[in-house]
């Protein structure tokens, strides 16, 4: 009996030790630097070319509000599923990646050095609204 308490003490802090640290592992926010200059400059393009026409900056302010705290992933996939409005799904993957990151950037959200990848942490990377 003492080794089967033992055991479980040691799941025990063990599970503690796991959950600790996952409690305290911080996501990434779009101010995070989550996307590169390189995905602002072909996302401008292809919001020039599909997204303009519909939709103006002033739209996407109030999308990311409404979006605050959310995974950017499903943003993402809700854009896929969605745009453009007369064919959705129509654009590549990584245009939609692209034009998320043109998005965030004219709302004020910084670039970095790794590319956002709905492939690749996406959805550990939480939306904020523009200030």
């Amino acid at each position: 009996m003492k080794t089967s308490i033992k055991i479980v003490a040691r799941l025990l802090v063990m599970a503690g030790l796991v959950m600790g640290t996952q409690a305290f592992a911080q996501d990434k926010t779009v101010a995070d630097g989550v996307f590169t200059d390189a995905q602002v400059e072909a996302g401008k393009q292809v919001y020039d070319d599909s997204c303009s026409s519909c939709h103006n900056m002033r739209f996407y302010q109030d999308t990311l509000r409404s979006w605050n705290s959310q995974p950017l992933l499903y943003l993402w996939e809700a854009v896929l599923g969605t745009m453009p409005a007369d064919n959705p799904g129509s654009l590549m993957l990584d245009e939609y990646t692209n034009v998320l990151a043109y998005i965030l950037n004219e709302n004020g959200f910084p670039t970095g050095e790794t590319e956002l990848d709905p492939d690749n942490g996406m959805s550990d990377i939480s939306i904020l609204p523009p200030k």
